[in-house]
């Protein structure tokens, strides 16, 4: 189409009949591929605008692994000092465990040697029990057997004074 107005009149039915279906088409073709630019203009901005909303959950992500690392990092070293300590409590315990199982040992090893002077106490205490009853009644008896020497003897003395 010319639109300078430098070229003679136009015969409208040869252009009509032979240029117009061209420029229709030049014209859709045309219009194909500003809707495929503006598609693709479309899509580099949408691009961009997706690049800048993955940049902002990128920084957040990075912040919020940050955040986790460094809670990670405290309880670690919270776990590190529990873990201190309990290594701690648990060697004294076992030191407090020696120590009672030595005294406990101790204590056995007195208690079975006074169990067994006791033993021994009780033993001689019954023997000597034993002794004394034999001896008091053999003392009962020599005392009976001097009891009836002194009556003869009196009965003796008294028949001579008689």
């Amino acid at each position: 189409m010319n639109i300078s107005n430098d070229t003679p009149a136009l015969n409208y039915v040869e252009y009509f009949t032979k240029q117009l279906p061209v420029d229709l088409a030049t014209m859709a073709a045309l219009r194909d591929e500003l809707a495929i630019r503006q598609g693709a203009l479309s899509a580099a901005q949408d691009a961009v605008a997706d690049r800048a909303k993955a940049a902002a959950e990128l920084a957040t992500a990075k912040t919020q692994a940050a955040e986790m690392v460094a809670a990670a990092k405290d309880k670690n070293d919270k776990a590190k000092v529990k873990t201190d300590e309990l290594a701690a409590r648990e060697t004294e315990l076992a030191d407090q465990v020696k120590a009672f199982e030595t005294s406990s040992a101790e204590r056995d090893t007195a208690l079975t040697i006074r169990e067994n002077t006791f033993s021994t106490r009780e033993r001689r205490q019954s023997e000597n029990q034993t002794r004394l009853d034999v001896l008091e009644a053999k003392l009962a008896e020599d005392q009976a057997s001097l009891d009836a020497r002194v009556k003869d003897f009196q009965a003796k003395v008294a028949a001579l004074k008689a």
